[in-house]
């Protein structure tokens, strides 16, 4: 999970699941959003990328599986959805990425690329992305200072392939470990997890940390809460510096198992999109 508003609907969805899950043996959720981002990345033009995701979990007691899949709108080849986030890899073209130099913009142009240029799509191309695949299980569950620690792993599926512009061609493995404390007054969340990414041909992925830590407060009489987050990982291309962003959303439970939310995600360095913006849904079967 990256900094970006992907990051946020996911760290939303565990904060609905820990406020829905108290006492329940067993339960199907849907959670679906739209999101918005935009940026220029390590590019001379900006790349829009707007993508529905739908998804549904399994909870049974401490054990709960999920698996999410985006139908993404894209102007550029150039940046891929790694590990279900938008990284700036040049896709097909990402030999420009692998050569370039730190701080530099690479080119767009008409003609073939060359090491530092790449070529833009003139055109939005509606594509479908790769598969998230979740699984979680809680190791502890209580009412005091330690709400709750949770082990997962996740797995990104390469159903599509590099030459798709959302994709990577390639497995990406993860596992990691999620802790809330709070009280009455809000909730503190911390994630952490490693995640292994495969490859482009012409551009190595290296294994990154990712990490969040989140701030919920509930307001509106606890009809709603307000989730201030920051988000990064550790560097995954040799040159582009990692991920680094911060995000505010609001999520607003309509009725018991009926919940709506939506946030804004600042980038602050190039692999991350300068901004995100997203609006979420979910309910509880």
């Amino acid at each position: 999970m990256f900094k970006d508003m992907a990051r946020i609907a996911g760290i939303t969805c565990v904060l609905v699941a820990f406020a829905t899950a108290s006492g329940v043996a067993q339960q199907v959720t849907y959670t679906g959003s739209v999101s918005y981002s935009r940026g220029s990345y390590i590019f001379a033009e900006p790349t829009s990328s707007v993508w529905l995701t739908n998804g549904l979990s399994l909870r049974g007691g401490p054990l709960s599986l999920s698996a999410s899949v985006p139908v993404i709108v894209q102007n550029s080849g150039v940046v891929s959805f790694v590990a279900g986030q938008p990284m700036p890899t040049g896709g097909e073209q990402s030999g420009a990425v692998r050569g370039r130099g730190r701080r530099d913009r690479i080119g767009t142009g008409p003609g073939s690329p060359t090491d530092s240029t790449v070529v833009f799509r003139d055109r939005y191309e509606i594509e479908l992305g790769d598969p998230i695949l979740n699984g979680a299980f809680e190791i502890y569950r209580g009412l005091g200072f330690i709400r709750s620690i949770s082990l997962q792993g996740g797995a990104k599926p390469p159903l599509r392939s590099l030459d798709s512009g959302v994709g990577s061609g390639e497995w990406d493995f993860g596992a990691g470990a999620t802790l809330i404390v709070g009280s009455r007054r809000g909730l503190v969340l911390g994630d952490a997890s490693y995640w292994s990414f495969g490859d482009l041909p012409d551009l190595e992925l290296k294994g990154a940390l990712l990490y969040t830590v989140g701030v919920a407060r509930p307001v509106m009489d606890a009809r709603a809460s307000v989730l201030l987050n920051v988000s990064g990982a550790t560097r995954i291309m040799e040159t582009v510096d990692p991920p680094f962003s911060a995000g505010l959303s609001l999520l607003y439970t309509v009725r018991e198992g009926r919940m709506v939310n939506a946030g804004l995600s600042v980038g602050f360095t190039e692999a991350s999109p300068d901004y995100s913006i997203i609006l979420g849904w979910g309910f509880v079967f």
